[in-house]
């Protein structure tokens, strides 16, 4: 029976891809194994029927005790944003993998990292080559930007009627997190995906403009789209209760990022993977108000 582990499974994509495996892809709990950190954080999941195992990708030996026995590892990148500590965590998984041999390594990064949108993408493609340097068989999955990071935004909108951009009019391909969580699940649970690499983004792409009109449509009122600098859409979003640091984060980080152009790419991938699952945008904004 192959064993399947997924990496952060205490997290939001570890978590929904796991809950995929279980609910939509046949997948026996007892074919699952979780890694987490924190025991306690996961027994939602013990109480499932699934495996725990304790590592963290700071500590190697732990990776490589915990790996023993596994045959599909879905490796999530490290959340770590200081790169030095991010390319360490990243090559001791990638160590005891090997040392492990675990037979597939499904490996989720970023999407099109040569465009360095978030200045971490030189460790995804450093641990992709170091995954092809140990001879491990392997899919590369590259998420796009969650749609889920709008979230204030979208929120922020309906309760004032106005949705405020600093993107600079701007396109970016959104996706959602649990339709790239189905994605991994697919990958994990079909044959044909091996040494494949996944660009998962839309193929069309939207601006905050559209995001509008779709919220008018949603909620049935006029949400109106304001073009504006940087601070006010930072106070708007602050004022509404957001906290400070998310609010900046968001803002000085992702509406930038669009500004810049650097979410322009498209992909047939995820579209081709989840066929008719794919969630539409007005359901995927829905998902997302409070």
């Amino acid at each position: 029976m192959n064993k399947i582990m997924i990496t952060g499974a205490t997290g939001k994509l570890g978590g929904l891809t796991i809950d995929h495996l279980l609910n939509s892809r046949g997948i026996s709990a007892s074919q699952i194994i979780a890694l987490v950190r924190d025991k306690k954080k996961a027994k939602h999941l013990a109480d499932k029927g699934i495996e725990i195992r304790v590592g963290s990708y700071d500590d190697l030996s732990s990776l490589n005790l915990a790996f023993e026995g596994v045959n599909k590892l879905l490796l999530i990148s490290s959340a770590e944003l200081n790169n030095v500590k991010r390319l360490q965590q990243n090559h001791n998984a990638v160590m005891a993998a090997k040392s492990a041999e675990v037979d597939h390594i499904f490996y989720v990064g970023l999407a099109n990292p040569e465009l360095r949108a978030y200045e971490l993408e030189d460790v995804e493609l450093a641990t992709e080559h170091s995954i092809r340097a140990v001879n491990l068989p392997f899919t590369f999955i590259r998420n796009g930007t969650y749609l889920d990071e709008v979230t204030y935004d979208l929120n922020t909108a309906v309760k004032h009627g106005e949705l405020l951009s600093s993107t600079n009019g701007k396109a970016f391909n959104f996706v959602l997190r649990k339709d790239l969580a189905l994605a991994n699940a697919i990958v994990l649970t079909e044959e044909g995906h091996q040494n494949k690499i996944y660009e998962l983004v839309r193929s069309k792409l939207i601006t905050y403009s559209d995001l509008a009109s779709a919220l008018s449509r949603i909620t049935k009122k006029e949400i109106s789209y304001k073009e504006v600098p940087n601070n006010i859409t930072i106070k708007r979003l602050v004022e509404s209760g957001v906290n400070a640091e998310s609010a900046e984060s968001l803002v000085n980080v992702f509406h930038k990022a669009i500004a810049d152009e650097k979410f322009l790419f498209t992909s047939n991938d995820l579209e081709q993977l989840l066929g008719d699952q794919l969630t539409p945008l007005d359901q995927s904004i829905e998902s997302l108000l409070e």
